[in-house]
């Protein structure tokens, strides 16, 4: 009963992460099930969907095929469709069904490049994991595929890394990044997740510096720096983007960063995901000198940037009785994250809105904020004004 959840919704699943990351990128996206899971991306996970033309189909996985574990015919359904479509890549994406007979799904993308002649991989997505897995699983197989290599550094060359929907919600908040950066004078080959063709992630090897805007993208920063020898740093843009500008300029000029966030006896609580909550965070603490501020992280965490008395939040009894503790007289979070506030006079917490798709999907994206922009500035400035 501890997963029980009475005012929060399911949160954004692996799979949905993978079809997610490789949305732009011009192939074919074959989702394993039975059609409860595709529709679940396409109707509640992904805003792109109702705008694009990418092609994302359900394999129309059937009790029988289950049952006898009939690979045969995913196959041939999708060796049908590519000769048709000719993508520039296959994905094959698991759902929970495909987990519980244990398809191989190397060995089907094995089968189904050697059928078509087009690159194909197989992703073992259970439908069980956040979608930050699932994004970074995708990630990974395309650069193993397309990025065997490593390139000549190009001098002052960044990549962004994580930005999917799940987390950014539209390809303004996207271009906003990019144009952050080379507005600046730093120039950015690639933007993991919006907007990325497999040119683009070829040439992403050559990059002096990873920027992971997302927990997912700092796991691909991770094997990035292990395969091609490229640095990181962690740090989402917010408000006029100053913080994330210095945190690039330095780790491009070699300068090793001193700040130590502040988490104990906090009076502000942050939850959702990890690398926003720290990167608000930071902005409070440096620009505005806020005291403690604790990031409770909903789903997957890095520990290396896991401030000392952050918290990774198992389930929402524990959330609501973490809110109801009396420690915090300020929460940010997604809209739904307010249902768990208490009513009691006794308690008085201030709540500010941050909406996040893989939590609440459609049914707050529509106010979602532009992260770099004055207003958001200005939302920063609100929260730090507050006695806390």
């Amino acid at each position: 009963m501890s997963k029980l959840c009475m005012s929060l919704p399911p949160f954004a699943p692996d799979y949905s992460g993978a079809a997610s990351a490789l949305f732009d990128m011009g192939g074919m996206i074959v989702v394993h099930d039975a059609s409860g899971c595709t529709g679940n991306y396409t109707g509640y996970d992904e805003p792109r969907w109702y705008d694009a033309n990418t092609a994302v189909f359900c394999s129309g996985l059937r009790h029988m095929d289950a049952v006898l574990g009939n690979d045969e015919k995913l196959i041939h359904k999708v060796i049908d469709a590519a000769k048709e479509l000719n993508p520039r890549f296959i994905a094959v994406v698991g759902s929970p069904v495909p987990m519980v007979i244990g398809t191989d799904f190397k060995g089907i993308a094995s089968e189904i490049e050697f059928e078509t002649g087009i690159p194909s991989i197989g992703l073992a997505t259970r439908g069980l994991g956040y979608y930050g897995t699932g994004i970074a699983e995708a990630t990974i197989e395309m650069l193993k595929k397309f990025a065997k290599k490593k390139k000549e550094k190009i001098p002052g060359t960044i990549n962004l890394l994580g930005i999917t929907p799940l987390d950014f919600f539209t390809n303004s908040n996207a271009e906003d990044f990019r144009k952050l950066y080379e507005d600046n004078g730093t120039r950015v080959l690639a933007s993991f997740g919006m907007g990325m063709s497999i040119e683009d992630m070829q040439e992403s090897v050559a990059a002096q510096l990873n920027v992971a805007v997302s927990q997912a993208g700092v796991q691909i920063a991770e094997y990035m720096k292990r395969k091609y020898d490229i640095p990181y740093v962690v740090t989402t843009p917010f408000g006029d983007g100053d913080i994330a500008l210095q945190k690039v300029k330095n780790a491009l000029a070699g300068i090793e960063e001193d700040f130590v966030p502040e988490s104990k006896e906090a009076k502000i609580l942050v939850v959702g995901e990890q690398v926003i909550g720290n990167s608000i965070r930071e902005n409070l603490q440096i620009k505005y000198g806020v005291g403690a501020i604790c990031v409770a992280s909903l789903f997957d965490t890095t520990r290396e940037i896991q401030a000392e008395g952050d918290l990774i939040i198992r389930n929402e009894s524990q959330l609501r009785t973490l809110i109801k503790s009396g420690g915090f007289t300020t929460v940010i979070g997604d809209p739904m994250v307010k249902k768990l506030l208490p009513t009691s006079d006794e308690y008085d917490i201030h709540f500010y809105s941050l909406p996040h798709v893989a939590i609440s999907s459609k049914v707050h994206w529509d106010e979602y904020k532009r992260f770099v922009c004055k207003e958001t500035e200005n939302w920063l400035n609100r929260i730090a004004s507050l006695k806390n």
